[in-house]
């Protein structure tokens, strides 16, 4: 990782299933997320997810472009969440990482701090949530120009 490389993940679609399940495990049942004739009363005229569950799907995408899978330590802190817009049922969203900056850690040798700026983009590019977020991550070796894994793709901004 180096400051200003670039990721680019995969999209993804949100359903409705995801909504009512997200709901069910959170016991956040909001009828703005699940009940389509109480949505119609509210600024959005339908069904919104959960911002909880947006910020999730980000994450779970980073997770799963699998780029520091096997170096990833801990989820330090999320940081400055702005929920944009809203993601309704249907649209489909990926996500766009930048390094912010990378140091070493003082308290885990061998390991490295990095906070990234997150957005979570829908179709159009609209951002429907942008937060920092910093890891602590096992240190690698040197970059050997291996591609990144697929699912991804990084531009080094150096």
């Amino acid at each position: 990782m180096h400051e200003g490389d670039r990721f680019e993940g995969q999209p993804r679609t949100i359903t409705s299933a995801d909504v009512r399940e997200f709901a069910e495990l959170t016991g956040d049942r909001n009828p703005i997320h699940l009940d389509p004739e109480f949505a119609r009363t509210t600024p959005f005229g339908r069904p919104i997810a959960h911002g909880m569950l947006t910020l999730s799907v980000a994450l779970g995408l980073w997770s799963a472009a699998g780029i520091t899978r096997d170096s990833l330590v801990a989820l330090v802190s999320l940081e400055e969440v702005k929920f944009r817009q809203p993601l309704y049922p249907g649209e489909r969203v990926h996500l766009s990482t930048e390094v912010l900056s990378v140091r070493p850690s003082r308290s885990h040798p061998g390991g490295g701090i990095v906070t990234y700026t997150d957005r979570l983009l829908d179709d159009q590019q609209g951002v429907v949530v942008e937060f920092r977020r910093v890891v602590l991550l096992k240190k690698r070796s040197p970059f050997t120009g291996a591609e990144p894994p697929s699912g991804a793709t990084a531009e080094n901004g150096n």
